[in-house]
């Protein structure tokens, strides 16, 4: 997803609507937002809780794409 297909997407909902995400074991957090380089389709990454995309500085010789994260604020 792009940052312009989240943007439309987000057009849906009113905009004073909180955003949140899921808790790292339960419950809600509010949102962080950054960004950082990720390697695509990562396939070092075989177990099943494992995302399919990987931070480039954990995947030698790769220099990734620039993305913004959306995580867990803490």
């Amino acid at each position: 997803m792009t940052v312009n297909e989240l943007i439309n997407k987000l057009l849906d909902y009113p905009s004073n609507m909180r955003v949140l995400t899921l808790g790292y074991e339960g419950g809600l957090n509010d949102i962080s937002l950054r960004t950082d380089s990720v390697v695509f389709g990562h396939k070092d990454n075989e177990a099943w809780y494992y995302g399919p995309h990987e931070y480039a500085r954990h995947v030698d010789g790769e220099d990734g794409t620039e993305c913004l994260i959306i995580g867990r604020d803490k």
